[in-house]
């Protein structure tokens, strides 16, 4: 019941990462507003995983892409995770290859929800479903975001063009010879 065969690869995050060390995953619907490494500095050893624990029910019946929207406890919680490798070895590839998608999303896999941390909710704002914050350091275009034609003008769509467009300009001068400028 994946929405995408990326739905499923993000739980090989730690396997990727040799299960050592810490990883952040998070969904490619996303846009960074804040410093990551303050995201990063909020790593905490006493849990597994850490996310922002949404009580999302959403209520559309279809998503972007048409896909079909699923409805289950911990809707969104993994679309930003803050893994603890060491502590996430069940997700093997063969275990994630041959878990249902409820098992991977509830984090069944951790077979206890006390190894669940709690992130601030400024790191996993679901646009369009959260009420609008400027404080916001992730925003989630979990329905569609502006990259979509269909979803242009949705909520935070000109904090998104205005990052695009500031990546497709470089106010530096090209160097026509690196070598010859490097010496």
């Amino acid at each position: 019941m994946q929405s995408t065969d990326f739905s499923f690869s993000r739980f090989l995050t730690p396997y990727l990462c040799g299960f050592e060390g810490w990883a952040i995953f998070m969904d490619d619907d996303m846009l960074v507003q804040d410093d990551i490494a303050k995201l990063w500095n909020l790593r905490d050893p006493a849990y597994a995983v850490q996310v922002v624990r949404h009580n999302h029910v959403p209520t559309e019946d279809v998503k972007f892409l048409e896909k079909v929207q699923t409805r289950y406890e911990k809707k969104n919680w993994s679309s930003v995770m803050l893994f603890n490798c060491a502590q996430c070895r069940a997700l093997t590839p063969d275990y994630v290859n041959t878990a249902s998608g409820l098992e991977l999303h509830q984090f069944k896999w951790l077979g206890d929800d006390g190894r669940i941390g709690a992130l601030p909710a400024r790191w996993n704002h679901l646009v369009d479903y959260d009420p609008p914050s400027s404080d916001a350091a992730i925003l989630h275009y979990t329905t569609g975001g502006p990259f979509y034609d269909d979803f242009s003008n949705c909520s935070y769509s000109k904090e998104w063009f205005a990052e695009r467009e500031a990546m497709l300009h470089c106010d530096q001068p090209t160097v026509k010879n690196p070598v010859k400028a490097a010496s």
